[in-house]
């Protein structure tokens, strides 16, 4: 897990440079009208002429005031996530709260999609530090910054439908938190199937045995099903709690269009039936990650070649195994964080 997320680091850090130079080279390259094709910039040869030396003193003009551009945008990333606060505290409240309360639940859907039996015994909380270590950081970032691109959209795009901009921002949020996530589901899972007994022993083991790389097994997988599962839920939930509080409203005789904040039990309503419904129908897509991240997926190293093992070694019903448990695990787990995503975000308005 440390070296994992000491790699996180790194990444965020050669991203935001990936950034700066992209914007520099993007402005360098409106200076001079010299388009940049794979990282280079392409252009026609010129005659000398006394407008060369204008021209160089104006592209590093640019090249100035396109760092300081770059360096004011990060900035204002900065200055949005911190604005931020009352929604990223909701997401680590509720996530971790959420995560603790159903955590058996989560161990017996695990066993079951690994062909094991779901209620052996044992202990039903093992890997629950490592999954908070990285379900409490992972939920921060994707609800966080899910709140955060829907308002952008919704300034950007002011005519894009609610079902459209809840998706695109639910799809972007949880690619943000993702990469946090995958080390911790990992470790996790491979304590939760007994095929370690404590966190050190399976950072131990995924390291000699794959290395860092180890820590990001079944990654793939683990966006084919969250990537739609978020995008599901999220919509289901804006679109659920839209039709409720229009229906409330009706009820209460209030205005057309007239707004309020959701109380904590109906974020708690509302979000079991979003979960319910979204858990119910990517279960396929979490058998997939589960048999890939424990090496249960018959020696496939890709989700389509995963799919055509387990078609072909158990049949279609191997991919629906766990759904009970699953759904039973979800949608509770929906109620609690929304109701407590809600009353923690209540408390800062």
């Amino acid at each position: 897990i440390y070296v994992s997320s000491w790699n996180i680091k790194e990444a965020s850090k050669m991203v935001k440079t990936a950034v700066f130079v992209l914007l520099v080279g993007s402005a360098l390259a409106a200076q001079s009208g010299c388009p940049i094709i794979n990282g280079a910039k392409i252009c026609p040869v010129e005659r000398p002429s006394v407008r060369s030396a204008a021209s160089i003193s104006t592209r590093l003009t640019g090249g100035a005031v396109a760092a300081s551009e770059g360096t004011n945008i990060l900035s204002q990333f900065g200055n949005v996530i911190v604005g931020a606060k009352s929604h990223l505290a909701a997401a680590a409240a509720a996530r971790g709260v959420s995560i603790l309360a159903m955590y058996p639940v989560d161990t017996i859907k695990t066993r079951l999609q690994m062909g094991l039996p779901g209620f052996a015994g044992g202990n039903y909380f093992n890997g629950v530090a490592g999954s908070l270590f990285g379900q409490v950081p992972y939920g921060t970032l994707t609800f966080g910054s899910y709140e955060v691109y829907k308002k952008a959209i919704a300034e950007k795009f002011p005519d894009m439908g609610l079902g459209l901009r809840t998706f695109v921002a639910a799809v972007m949020g949880d690619i943000t938190g993702s990469f946090w996530l995958c080390p911790s589901e990992v470790v996790k899972q491979q304590i939760q199937g007994g095929i370690h007994k404590t966190i050190p022993a399976a950072v131990s083991s995924i390291l000699k045995e794959s290395g860092p790389a180890g820590f990001y097994r079944g990654y793939g997988a683990q966006l084919t099903r969250d990537v739609p599962f978020r995008a599901c839920q999220l919509v289901s939930y804006e679109i659920v709690k839209a039709s409720y509080m229009r229906l409330t409203a009706a009820r209460d005789g209030l205005a057309e269009g007239t707004t309020r904040t959701l109380e904590a039990w109906e974020g708690a309503l509302v979000g079991a039936v979003a979960g319910s419904f979204s858990a119910a129908v990517t279960t396929p897509l979490d058998v997939l990650k589960t048999r890939m991240m424990t090496g249960k997926a018959f020696g496939a190293t890709s989700v389509p070649a995963a799919v055509v093992a387990i078609l072909q070694n158990e049949g279609p019903a191997a991919l629906f195994r766990g759904m009970a448990p699953r759904v039973a695990y979800i949608g509770p787990s929906c109620a609690i964080f929304f109701m407590v995503y809600e009353y923690v975000h209540n408390q800062f308005a």
